[in-house]
């Protein structure tokens, strides 16, 4: 049961970052949501989908795992060049982590 709802939201992770990288522009900026429950996280916020990919990858065995990290490098790597930094995220405590925690949010939506 625990591997279906872990593979069920690998699938959703994996969908999150396809669908945000799909958006036009050649800026993209993250986003969050109103509602901070994790089902809207992984669905709106590129960082908490991609958080999760992460641990997918450690937990799968070699064959599956090369795939996926293949996966990873080409969307890492999309994400990066179409991302911005965000010059002030070392100032904020709760933005540590990986690097696509100190990527650009537009916050404009929660005004």
């Amino acid at each position: 049961m625990r591997r279906r709802a872990l593979a069920r939201g690998d699938g959703a992770a994996l969908a999150t970052c396809r669908s945000f990288l799909a958006l036009p522009g050649r800026r993209l900026y993250l986003q969050r949501d109103y509602c901070a429950c994790e089902q809207c996280d992984l669905r709106n916020d590129i960082a908490v989908a991609r958080d999760l990919l992460e641990l997918a990858v450690h937990r799968l065995p070699p064959w599956p795992r090369r795939e996926l990290e293949a996966l990873l490098a080409w969307l890492d790597g999309e994400l990066w060049r179409r991302t911005v930094p965000d010059p002030f995220a070392h100032r904020q405590p709760h933005r540590t982590g990986a690097w696509w925690h100190r990527r650009l949010y537009d916050l404009d939506h929660l005004l």
